[in-house]
């Protein structure tokens, strides 16, 4: 089941190669796909032109010979486009500063052009997903209480002859994960499907490479090979094809040795999410470099946790000021150059629409909202005040 408002690869306006991707010669990216013009695109879309004019970019050719093959062949990720679609991407054109100390962490806005595979927007992408991934997984909390819901951070990979074949799509690649995970013991899971690995050879150069630059824990190596700091001209010289999946799972799970035996498989249990925030870290940087398809969801709910099981409705919206993190005051906005030097100021005061959603289990009464106001769910930090 695709989870509403999903972020994945839109679907292209043309025929499809084995890996289910539109051609190398595709131009334009918009909210529908790749496709040659804006004329094409008006005849898959009920927007009008003028609506579109903000959205298309022009799209390099990607992955070319013979780097392309191997993505081609096993699954694109989001970033992993060699060029940026558009000169202007990650160009800073607003500054968010604090209205009495210009010092208290100020923060950007950055020009996109809305393509998932560019180097530069594709941590937009990945910041939409965790939004929605960590409202739902905190929504599942409110709901399910036991020990046994309590979730974690869970790795896992198929029996040896998997490693080594392609999966033909997504769903072809989810439909095993659920398999998997069934004979796991895991009850709830909110998952992503990883088709590559950082290459073996490179995670000791990479790891020196955090040393003497003094990066500490929190930027992985999939961080570095998107930027490509070893200079070796893109993120697929990095990577070698390894399918696994990343989870936010619940249960309680078999023995390794035992289901090793069974299944030829492994998994590894990473750390216990309990606050927000952790949710939120986590649910990010697998998104950064899960596997995207046209018109599919990158991310999928199993178990307790899926739209089967799980119930959510919008119950309320709130006006709130966005407020200095360091000292409470409020946030201006302020029109500047690509330096962040400040121009002239837009907004004495920035506000954001917070939405609040009920969670119940499907099959049960709706909570009386008088006794649920506590359980509650926001969506987690709006991408577009990370932009």
């Amino acid at each position: 089941m695709i989870p509403e408002g999903s972020v994945g690869a839109a679907a292209p306006s043309q025929p499809l190669g084995t890996a289910g991707y539109p051609d190398e010669d595709s131009t334009f990216w918009t909210p529908k796909g790749y496709v040659k013009s804006f004329e094409e695109y008006k005849k898959i879309s009920s927007k009008t032109y003028d609506s579109l004019i903000g959205y298309p970019a022009n799209v390099t050719s990607i992955n070319s010979e013979p780097y392309g093959t191997q993505l081609r062949k096993y699954g694109f990720l989001f970033g992993s486009n060699e060029k940026v679609s558009d000169d202007n991407c990650g160009k800073i054109y607003r500054k968010i500063q604090c209205s009495t100390n210009f010092l208290h962490h100020p923060g950007f806005k950055h020009l996109h052009c809305n393509d998932p595979g560019c180097p530069v927007c594709y941590t937009k992408y990945a910041a939409q997903m965790a939004d929605r991934v960590t409202e739902r997984v905190q929504g599942y909390k409110t709901v399910y209480r036991s020990k046994r819901d309590a979730v974690y951070h869970l790795i896992f990979w198929g029996p040896p002859e998997n490693k080594t074949r392609p999966y033909a799509g997504l769903r072809e690649a989810f439909k095993e994960a659920n398999r998997l995970m069934e004979l796991m013991g895991v009850v709830s899971a909110t998952v992503w499907f990883h088709p590559y690995r950082i290459k073996k050879e490179l995670k000791p150069i990479l790891r020196r490479y955090k040393t003497i630059n003094g990066l500490n824990g929190r930027v992985g190596f999939w961080k570095l090979a998107h930027d490509d700091v070893l200079g070796l001209g893109g993120l697929e010289r990095y990577i070698e094809y390894g399918p696994h999946w990343h989870a936010i799972a619940s249960g309680w799970l078999m023995n390794t040795t035992e289901y090793k035996e069974i299944e030829g498989a492994g998994y590894k249990k990473k750390r216990y999410l309990e606050s927000e925030e952790t949710v939120h870290e986590t649910a990010h940087y697998i998104s950064t470099h899960c596997c995207r398809e046209a018109m599919k969801s990158s991310v999928r709910y199993f178990g307790n946790i899926s739209y089967r099981m799980l119930a959510r409705e919008h119950v309320e919206s709130k006006i709130k000021d966005v407020v200095c993190n360091d000292c409470g005051a409020p946030l201006e906005e302020h029109d500047c150059d690509e330096n962040g030097v400040c121009i002239q100021k837009l907004k004495d005061s920035i506000t954001q629409k917070i939405k609040y959603y009920l969670y119940w289990k499907k099959g049960h009464p709706k909570p009386d909202m008088k006794d649920a106001h506590q359980c509650l769910i926001s969506r987690f930090s709006p991408a577009q005040l990370r932009s």
